[in-house]
């Protein structure tokens, strides 16, 4: 079974390689001048990942666009991130416990189409586009 490491580097050339954008530490954030992409990676049979109001805080709708795009096993699943967090994202449903940072915890639903699923709230869905490699790398060249 291959680690937590190894899982969170899964597609994670291609964000960096074809898509110009730069890894902010060993985080899931990575940036370029005008953009701010979250990319978590979800490799595991739970679906699941969570998003910090750490992480989230780095975001400038300002000065840079902001986009979801989950690594799910092989495909690429994409939000615009400001959109998403307004509907997915209420401060009730922030887990806040005493060990880690406030955060909200989600996991990936296919029926049939690829959804978020808010797992304090089951009703919160957000349906995801499933773009290509090559539509990702057209959409980015334009920004």
């Amino acid at each position: 079974m291959a680690t937590a490491r190894e899982m969170s580097l899964v597609n994670k050339d291609f964000l960096v390689e074809e898509l110009g954008l730069k890894q902010q530490g060993n985080s899931a954030v990575f940036t370029n001048e005008d953009c701010f992409v979250l990319s978590p990676s979800v490799q595991r049979y739970e679906k699941g990942f969570d998003i910090s109001e750490f992480t989230l805080a780095k975001f400038d709708p300002e000065r840079q666009q902001g986009f979801l795009i989950v690594r799910y096993m092989d495909t690429f699943l994409m939000a615009k991130l400001e959109s998403f967090t307004k509907k997915m994202m209420p401060p009730e449903l922030q887990i806040q416990k005493k060990n880690t940072k406030p955060h909200w915890k989600f996991t990936v639903a296919e029926n049939p189409a690829y959804h978020l699923v808010n797992t304090q709230n089951k009703e919160l869905r957000y349906r995801l586009q499933e773009p290509s490699k090559k539509q990702i790398i057209s959409f980015f060249k334009k920004i």
